[in-house]
């Protein structure tokens, strides 16, 4: 959350990690696929104009309440533990971006992996895509709308609703108008 006035860079910065999220949580990709063959889906308007972070994108959230919890994982590291994502698996979709000494920023959520029908299947293999569980606007006075294409405001203002119509119903049983309020300023459509 930035609660000042953001410069254009931390704006540019905050998109370009915005763009990751979206990257990773509209794939749609294979049975069989490891996370470590996403993790560039996060990372790449990122690299595009030369930044990076030094974590994993993504990590298992499961059954023993481990903060990071495998075998599964979104990262740019292969390791001896990493196995294909599968139908059912939490994870969590986390880029972010550093700049030593001045500011940092990542918007974490976690994702619920599923089955999803395509027109082809190829040799059978079946295809995976991800469902948001965090449901959390993202906060779009750190947004520069120039660098996101049509998806991908598409993505954010369905996104938007989806936190509107889920979290505010909530809300509104429990009678909290402020909340309420904040929540529908936050999620204004983008664009």
């Amino acid at each position: 959350m930035h609660f000042g006035t953001p410069t254009q860079h931390q704006k540019e910065c905050f998109t370009r990690v915005v763009k990751g999220v979206i990257g990773i949580s509209s794939a749609i990709f294979p049975n069989g696929t490891n996370g470590h063959q996403l993790d560039c889906l996060a990372r790449r308007s990122l690299w595009n104009c030369g930044l990076d972070y030094l974590h994993g994108t993504g990590h298992g959230v499961g059954s023993f309440l481990n903060v990071h919890e495998g075998p599964q994982g979104i990262s740019y590291k292969t390791s001896a533990t990493d196995v294909p994502i599968e139908a059912g698996m939490f994870l969590s979709d986390e880029p972010g971006y550093y700049k030593d000494g001045e500011f940092g920023m990542r918007i974490e959520n976690i994702v619920f992996t599923k089955s999803i029908q395509r027109e082809h299947n190829f040799r059978n293999r079946g295809f995976l895509t991800f469902e948001e569980v965090t449901l959390v606007p993202i906060q779009t006075k750190l947004i520069d709308a120039s660098l996101l294409t049509a998806e991908e405001v598409t993505w954010l203002n369905d996104y938007h609703m989806r936190c509107r119509n889920i979290v505010g119903e909530e809300l509104e049983r429990q009678g909290r108008t402020n909340a309420l309020k904040w929540l529908h300023r936050e999620t204004n459509p983008l664009g």
